[in-house]
């Protein structure tokens, strides 16, 4: 029992924040369908594309921002560019939240299927 705000440990606010930016990030369900692809290995804009049921611009758009924010990482071989997900710390998150073994979240079994990958993957 908590009897005055002294006896709480909490973060700074900056940190709060950056916490609350990349939650934010994650929010989109598309860029949170790209994150989950990605934790499962390297792939390009047009996978991605087919993945989330978007256009290949609009991956795109969702790459770039992801790229900005230091989740994910480009490399071009000939004319295809590959992406992968660098942030340890988000693919960890992403697997806890939408892992149906971990999450109380109520999935569909159909939708769970994608995540056994991602569970598997050292």
């Amino acid at each position: 029992m908590h009897a005055s705000i002294d006896d709480f440990q909490m973060p700074s606010s900056a940190v709060v924040a950056a916490v609350s930016a990349r939650l934010q990030l994650l929010a989109d369900p598309t860029r949170l369908t790209i994150v989950c692809a990605l934790a499962q290995g390297e792939t390009n804009p047009t996978c991605l594309a087919e993945l989330t049921g978007v256009g290949v611009p609009a991956v795109s758009q969702h790459l770039a921002k992801l790229r900005l924010a230091g989740v994910c990482q480009a490399h071009r071989d000939g004319q295809r560019v590959w992406y992968e997900l660098v942030d340890l710390a988000v693919r960890d998150l992403v697997r806890q939240l939408l892992d149906p073994a971990r999450s109380p979240v109520a999935v569909a079994p159909a939708a769970t299927a994608p995540m056994a990958a991602v569970r598997t993957e050292a």
